[in-house]
């Protein structure tokens, strides 16, 4: 094990770094996932660093751990992003060919790709990550993969995520300052959501949502292809902001009587009783009924769903997702899902984990929380019609991935 590639997967999360590391096993050809971690990041606020030395510390403490555990560096580094400066949507793009054979190529598809890509976009954004949707054959639609057939016209609809050049760059810094090198820079809910929902699930339309501190990540699968994705700046720490405030103790303690004993829907709560509650000085204790915890926290869990709701209304495919998934930190809090049926009117919401056919690891690394950064390791088992453009400030190579041959599915996904 020890002359495999190590691969981590590093996601930036809200106010926290959680990262995975695999390596390939060659039998099973899946990934064995090594080690995972997630430590707490001051510098980071919704996602984006907010503190260069901060985050450069973290990035440090943790994945130094990891490879101290492991025994070995890093081979292969994946970054998941998220937070409000990310944009999202579709756009078309058409190429003619020319030649007399008129057989398409995997150039002529690129050719399409680029022209889809070439649309205005803010001074300060970068393009980050360009989905294929499906293309078209001579206004034939419904094509997935057009290579070797033959047509004049060749369209493509793709999925365009943007983001701030500044925060990119930042982030970038922060990670490299330590000695680390990007393979490649990922919206999350992307690759996320390719290891959580079936793809029967995205055929009959669904939502994803990923419940973080300071974030809540939205998207819409219809026909299997995603839609529409968007990134909501706030969080479930409002549950832990409300809980200090009104119990007059500190966040931390907030945060764990919101872990330990936190519901947000009346069938959840088992029984009446009460909870100790630490002052904020930490010197004297006060008693509190398991029912006003639940007081606390369902009207927030309410107005967050509510706004994913308001998101859902505005992205033009309300009438669409069928059913839910819900994961990320969040997603652990019992009740989460009732709320997300009575407000989204879905048919049916489950919590989301990582398929576990697709990787060999310890249960504690299924945790919702880990998802978004196993996803990252993951996300070349169903790359090859996902391809990574931006992050010009730092360097590109071939991937590990790109070594395991019939493995993958795709080829060159980093787009150089």
């Amino acid at each position: 094990m020890a002359k495999t590639s190590l691969i981590a997967g590093l996601d930036v999360g809200s106010g926290k770094l959680t990262c995975i590391a695999a390596s390939h096993d060659a039998e099973t050809n899946t990934l064995q996932v090594r080690s995972g971690r997630s430590v707490p990041c001051k510098g980071i606020r919704g996602g984006m660093v907010s503190d260069i030395q901060e985050t450069s510390a973290a990035v440090r403490h943790l994945l130094g751990s990891i490879e101290r555990e492991c025994n070995q560096e890093i081979s292969n580094l994946f970054v998941g992003v998220r937070g409000a400066h990310l944009e999202s949507f579709s756009n078309h793009g058409t190429y003619n060919i020319s030649r007399l054979d008129k057989e398409i190529t995997q150039a002529d598809m690129n050719l399409a790709i680029e022209n889809a890509k070439a649309m205005p976009i803010k001074n300060d954004n970068e393009i980050i990550n360009v989905l294929t949707q499906g293309f078209s054959i001579d206004k034939q639609r419904g094509i997935t993969n057009p290579e070797g057939m033959e047509g004049s016209l060749l369209e493509v609809d793709v999925h365009i995520t943007t983001g701030s050049s500044t925060h990119i760059n930042n982030l970038a810094k922060a990670i490299q300052r330590p000695g680390y090198k990007i393979d490649g820079t990922f919206y999350g809910l992307v690759p996320l959501a390719d290891t959580v929902l079936t793809q029967e699930e995205k055929d009959i339309g669904a939502l994803i949502l990923d419940l973080g501190g300071e974030t809540m990540s939205v998207g819409i699968y219809i026909d299997g292809i995603l839609k529409f994705s968007r990134d909501i700046p706030y969080g479930c720490d409002l549950i832990t902001s409300d809980l200090s405030r009104l119990l007059h103790t500190s966040r931390q303690n907030a945060k764990e009587i919101k872990e330990k004993y936190g519901v947000s829907f009346p069938t959840f709560l088992d029984e009446e009783g009460e909870i100790p509650v630490p002052s904020l000085d930490g010197r004297s204790t006060h008693n509190i009924k398991k029912s006003y915890v639940l007081d606390i926290i369902q009207p927030r869990v309410e107005e967050l769903i509510e706004e994913v709701g308001k998101c859902v209304n505005a992205s033009g495919y309300k009438d669409f997702p069928v059913v839910g998934v819900v994961t990320g930190g969040g997603s652990l809090m019992p009740g989460i899902t009732d709320h997300c049926v009575n407000i989204l009117g879905l048919k049916e919401v489950r919590r989301g984990i990582v398929q576990r056919d697709l990787i060999t690891s310890d249960d504690e690394f299924f945790d919702p929380q880990y998802s978004t950064a196993m996803a990252l390791t993951l996300y070349a088992l169903d790359g090859a019609s996902y391809e990574e453009y931006g992050g010009g400030n730092y360097e590109k190579h071939s991937s590990f991935f790109g070594k395991l041959g019939k493995w993958m599915k795709g080829v060159d996904i980093f787009g150089g």
